[in-house]
């Protein structure tokens, strides 16, 4: 593994929720807080991040609200505060993952931001990652879906 780390939606939401795989999740991260690696998460990851943080804190029919969406604000803005970069990926690279299989646009994007940087991607146990067009390092946090 690099010491440097793109985390996808589901390792961010599983340390936010302490869901299955968050300890391994967590490490990675505190060294990203602690500054002995670094931690990045595409901008398009950011915004799911957001949304299901928004769904997940609202109403019982998974609505969000305006309390919830200042919830996921507030969780978002504090993991960037802490030293997880949120930033752009590559477009067309994510374009062309995304056209090899049947990976999410998201993941895509998470894909293409761990190739141009060298870093290791941190992804659960979807097997979307296991065939990629591009050499990527792909360190699971969990190896099965929750």
């Amino acid at each position: 593994m690099s010491d440097a780390y793109v985390f996808d939606t589901e390792a961010i939401i599983a340390f936010l929720y302490d869901e299955p795989g968050h300890e391994t999740v967590a490490a990675l991260l505190g060294d990203v807080f602690a500054e002995e690696a670094e931690g990045v998460l595409t901008e398009t990851n950011a915004s799911e991040v957001f949304y299901l943080v928004a769904r997940f804190e609202g109403t019982e029919a998974d609505e969000p609200t305006a309390a919830s969406l200042r919830a996921a604000d507030r969780d978002v803005r504090t993991l960037e505060r802490r030293g997880l970069s949120i930033e752009p990926a590559a477009w067309r690279l994510a374009g062309e993952v995304k056209a090899d299989g049947s990976i999410s646009l998201a993941d895509a994007y998470a894909v293409a931001l761990a190739h141009d940087r060298g870093a290791t991607l941190v992804a659960g146990a979807d097997d979307d990652f296991d065939a990629l067009p591009v050499n990527v390092d792909v360190h699971r946090f969990r190896n099965h879906g929750v």
